[in-house]
């Protein structure tokens, strides 16, 4: 009798000590501070809008934006757990890339890029210069941005249609995006496949001229969404709840963007190295949300995608779907 008395007490503190636990479980305080990974580009606009109009301070959430100079050290943070999230400045690209390569790690919220009719990049040469086309570009030196397999896979694409093979006829060379409008001006290369906004700052400078307006835009998929919003698939499965609040944020300063991009150009002013004269005059590209997303929206996602089997940097195919948190 005793025996029994004394396994039900064990037992009775085992199933409280359970209880316990699933409550503890169900009840887990999630993060209190949200850190966002970001380039301080025109694509990172959400972020800016959002933290100058206060959207995150309202809802309760408290973000800590942390800067990165090239696009593949913002994937490496998410995967190395040491942000949260990304804003949409983030390659997608490399983001596609990172999934394939680590399965399940990340997860795109939102894409930013441009159309033919809004360019997200151009190709430049210095204002002097005689060449008029990609083809009279064999034996040159040509700038795009540096660290970036996105961008160097997208660039053999863009050569290899004209003809042209990449580090035989023509000679690329990576340069930061504060370097470009320098190199082309001193004539380091001789056209630079300029993102904006250094196009605009090339041109306004009076140093470059355009040749070719929305070249992957033509040459690979329209719309080009060169850019991604990304979240981390762990973050987002220990913290729902804020996940669910951060991105609805993230998607009411895209729709306001949208609606009147030049309103809000003003917010890139100290969130970029862009001056006030030069901020009035750069495009701001488009954003959408994953589930914005139409079926021409992801068979040119899927487009773009496929450069990276077609170049052998993966050894299969990504699918755009399977990365979507929608």
């Amino acid at each position: 009798m005793k025996n029994k008395k004394i396994i039900l007490v064990i037992s009775s503190f085992l199933i409280i000590v359970i209880i316990i636990g699933i409550l503890l479980l169900n009840n887990k305080e999630e993060a209190k501070v949200i850190r966002i990974g970001d380039l301080p580009v025109v694509q990172g606009l959400p972020l800016y809008v959002a933290i100058e109009k206060g959207y995150f301070k309202d809802a309760g959430i408290n973000v800590e934006r942390i800067k990165f100079e090239a696009p593949n050290q913002i994937v490496d943070a998410l995967l190395q757990d040491k942000i949260d999230f990304g804003s949409p400045s983030i390659a997608l690209g490399i983001t596609g890339i990172a999934d394939f390569k680590n399965p399940g790690k990340l997860k795109i919220y939102a894409v930013s890029g441009g159309r033919i009719e809004n360019p997200n990049e151009n190709l430049l040469v210095h204002k002097n210069s005689d060449v008029k086309s990609w083809e009279e570009l064999k034996g040159k030196k040509l700038g795009i941005l540096g660290g970036s397999i996105q961008w160097r896979t997208i660039t053999r694409e863009l050569l290899n249609k004209h003809g042209l093979e990449m580090d035989k006829d023509i000679t690329v060379v990576e340069l930061s995006p504060a370097l470009q409008v320098q190199a082309l001006g001193s004539r380091q290369i001789d056209a630079l496949l300029a993102l904006e906004p250094m196009s605009t700052v090339a041109i306004e400078q009076g140093i470059g001229k355009i040749i070719e307006t929305a070249p992957v835009e033509k040459e690979i998929s329209n719309p080009f969404y060169g850019g991604a919003g990304v979240v981390r698939t762990q973050f987002a499965k220990e913290n729902p709840e804020t996940t669910e609040n951060v991105i609805k944020i993230f998607e009411k300063a895209m729709n306001e963007i949208n609606e009147n991009p030049n309103m809000y150009k003003i917010y890139l002013k100290g969130n970029t190295p862009l001056n006030e004269g030069i901020i009035p005059k750069v495009p701001i590209v488009d954003f959408k949300s994953c589930g914005e997303l139409s079926e021409e929206d992801l068979y040119a996602i899927q487009k773009f995608y496929d450069i990276f089997t077609k170049y052998k940097v993966i050894d299969g195919r990504i699918s755009p779907k399977n990365i979507l948190y929608c």
